[in-house]
């Protein structure tokens, strides 16, 4: 350094040999500045351009900022060593598409063995990469932004479209048949037969529009217990395996509640009579009958003696295996066969517990009396009934309130819940001697 003259600065007709005395040394700043000074003293020189890429080549991000200006001139005087290190500039300031640029010019032009050769392969196949997947990513977004509009009418399509009606859902779920009857029953009893008959009256002008509309529509409109009805129900089933299609697609609620918001919009507005007329005449004969068609799809039970005794026969197994007594019972059934309409395994639990209480009521007493009655009865207004009674000579009292106070899941209070949930009721009834009482469920036919 002292021999050339010290400073680039102070002599720069000799900087590009200092430069190149600092590059050995390992100062790669002091170096660059010689030769850009080099470079700018011989305009057209490549020498200094060169060796000022050899440089940068090996330069710190930082330093690379600095030379910028002077090896994107040399990039433009075909130096093609200055296209690495401006890829790694751009690189560095996130200019990537600009950056393959220069790694493609480096690659297809650098002598073999040049400076950072190895490092410019590896990093332009790292960002071809890089760039494939940032398009394929591209692709597949506007893949999903074309499809999104697709997606959304197909979801519609399946949610207008999915679920089952009512009626093949019992076919299906047999034991969905009691909360169907149960929006039914309360649909019959409190829509049809009390709030929209005043719609009739409204015909023949025994009552003003005000309180038919009142009737119709207070406190909620009829049309909207129709839809929390079914959307119990629908819930009731789901909680079973079970889809049920949107109120708007059921074939029998559907139309009722289209029906009964056609009757709320007729009497709250200034709808014709002849209109309302209709709707009542719907109500009454179209909608009626299918609910009631609708209960008769429920599950039956055929009970013969075949059956009875193959129950017996699982009970006596079950309570002698268990080290109970077990007394025979007596069987009297008033049909050869007797349909129920009640689910089969709902009512062999009915049976089955019915015969264990009269069992335990017995005891091991000698002389123990039980027996099973099946049979077809009508009440007191000729409502048609299927009993299924067990009576037992057992001296101990029974009645109704007791059963009623007993904890549901066991026993009694099982056959309580399980005959209520099938639209029946519970009977204890005194027996003629050797029986003192029996206990059953009735249901109706």
């Amino acid at each position: 350094l002292a021999a050339l003259g010290g400073r680039c600065a102070d002599t720069p007709a000799r900087a590009e040999p200092l430069g190149a005395v600092h590059e050995f040394m390992g100062d790669l700043a002091a170096a660059a500045r010689c030769y850009e000074i080099a470079a700018r003293a011989r305009p057209g020189a490549r020498g200094p351009l060169e060796r000022l890429a050899g440089v940068a080549a090996r330069a710190p991000a930082d330093l690379l900022a600095e030379l910028a200006p002077d090896l994107e001139e040399a990039a433009r005087r075909g130096v093609v060593t200055a296209e690495w290190p401006l890829a790694r500039h751009l690189v560095a300031r996130g200019r990537e598409a600009e950056a393959l640029g220069r790694l493609d010019r480096f690659v297809g032009g650098a002598r073999e063995g040049s400076p950072g050769l190895a490092e410019a392969h590896a990093l332009r196949d790292r960002l071809l990469r890089s760039r494939a997947a940032a398009a394929r990513a591209h692709r597949q977004r506007l893949l999903l932004g074309a499809l999104a509009p697709v997606a959304l009418v197909l979801v519609a399509v399946l949610a207008l479209f999915r679920g089952r009606r009512v009626t093949r859902a019992l076919r299906a779920r047999p034991e969905l048949f009691p909360e169907v009857a149960r929006a039914v029953a309360e649909i019959r009893h409190d829509v049809i037969k009390h709030r929209a008959s005043v719609l009739s009256l409204l015909e023949h002008g025994e009552a003003p529009r005000e309180e038919v509309a009142r009737a119709l529509t207070q406190p909620q409109p009829a049309s909207t217990v129709v839809a929390e009805c079914y959307a119990r129900l629908r819930r009731a089933a789901r909680a079973r395996g079970v889809s049920l299609r949107p109120l708007g697609r059921e074939p029998i609620f559907g139309p009722l509640a289209r029906d009964l918001r056609r009757a709320e919009a007729l009497v709250t507005g200034d709808g014709p009579a002849a209109a309302v007329a209709a709707v009542d005449r719907r109500l009454r004969e179209v909608h009626s009958e299918r609910l009631a068609a609708l209960l008769k799809q429920g599950p039956r039970t055929r009970l013969d003696a075949g059956v009875v005794v193959e129950w017996i026969a699982a009970l006596e197994a079950e309570l002698r295996e268990g080290g109970g007594g077990w007394t025979p019972p007596a069987l009297l059934l008033g049909a050869i066969a007797l349909e129920f309409p009640v689910e089969r395994r709902a009512l062999a639990t009915i049976f089955a517990n019915l015969l264990r209480n009269a069992q335990a009521a017995v005891g091991a007493a000698q002389g123990g009396k039980v027996l099973v009655r099946i049979d077809d009865e009508r009440d007191a207004t000729g409502r048609r009934l299927l009993t299924l009674l067990i009576g037992d000579s057992s001296p101990q009292e029974l009645d109704l309130a007791q059963i009623e106070t007993r904890e549901s899941g066991r026993g009694l209070s099982l056959v309580r819940d399980l005959t209520r949930e099938w639209r029946g009721h519970l009977v204890v009834r005194p027996e003629t001697l050797p029986l003192r009482k029996a206990v059953g469920a009735c249901f109706p036919a």
